[in-house]
C-alpha cells in the first residue's frame, strides 16, 4: 500500500522515529490549519480548525504496509491516542468535521494514486489547558507573556520552523507583533 502521512508542523522538521520516507512533498491537500493549540513545552502549534483559511500541507510516504500500522506509528510519534489520528479511508466513528477532512484528503490522494493517508487530528486547546478555540488576542497575549518571562524559546522555535508555505493569519500577526 502507498500510505501518505500528511503534515504541516513539527512532523516536517522533527519526525523522530516516525517510519517515513525522508522527502516531504509540498503539494499536500489544502486543509484548514491555524496556530490554535497550546501544546507541551508551551508551544503554540498548528492544528486543523474548522473555518480556518485553507493551507497547502505537506506529505510523505509511510514505510508501514497497512493503515493500522501507519496510525500506530503516528500515535507513537505524537504521544496521543488512536482517536486523535485522522485517516482516509475513514471510519463511521468520525464526526462531521473529520469526515469533511477525510473527503478532502480522499480527492487529493486519489489524484496521486495513493491507497490511504493519515494525519494528526488534535484540536485547538486554550492557554489554560481547556479544549477549544480562543481568540487570536488571547494567543498573542499568551506568547507575549512567555517572551516577557524569557520562556518563549520552544514557542518561538515552533513558529519559526513551521513550513514557510503555511501562511496563516495568526502566523502573520505573530511575526509582525512579536517579530518572530
Amino acid at each position: 500500500m502507498r500510505i501518505a502521512v500528511i503534515g504541516w508542523g513539527s512532523l516536517i522538521w522533527n519526525p523522530q522515529a516516525l517510519d517515513i520516507e525522508k522527502e516531504w512533498h509540498t503539494d499536500g491537500p489544502m486543509l484548514p490549519v491555524e496556530f490554535a493549540r497550546v501544546s507541551k513545552g508551551k508551544r503554540l502549534t498548528l492544528v486543523l480548525v474548522d473555518g480556518a483559511p485553507l493551507q497547502q500541507t505537506l506529505w510523505t510516504i509511510s514505510r508501514k504496509t497497512t493503515v493500522a500500522e501507519a496510525v500506530t506509528d503516528l500515535v507513537k510519534r505524537e504521544g496521543t491516542t488512536d482517536s486523535n489520528i485522522g485517516r482516509w479511508p475513514c471510519t463511521d466513528r468520525f464526526n462531521i468535521f473529520e469526515k469533511r477532512m477525510a473527503a478532502i484528503v480522499a480527492t487529493w490522494a486519489q489524484e496521486r494514486k495513493l491507497d490511504a493517508a493519515v494525519w494528526t487530528a488534535l484540536g485547538p486547546k486554550k492557554p489554560n489547558g481547556e479544549d477549544g478555540l480562543t481568540t487570536d488576542d488571547e494567543l498573542i497575549n499568551y506568547l507575549r507573556a512567555l517572551a516577557e518571562r524569557g520562556d518563549d524559546a520552544a514557542a518561538k522555535e515552533y513558529v519559526e520552523k513551521a513550513p514557510t508555505q503555511i501562511k496563516t493569519p495568526l502566523r502573520s500577526r505573530i511575526c509582525r507583533e512579536l517579530r518572530w
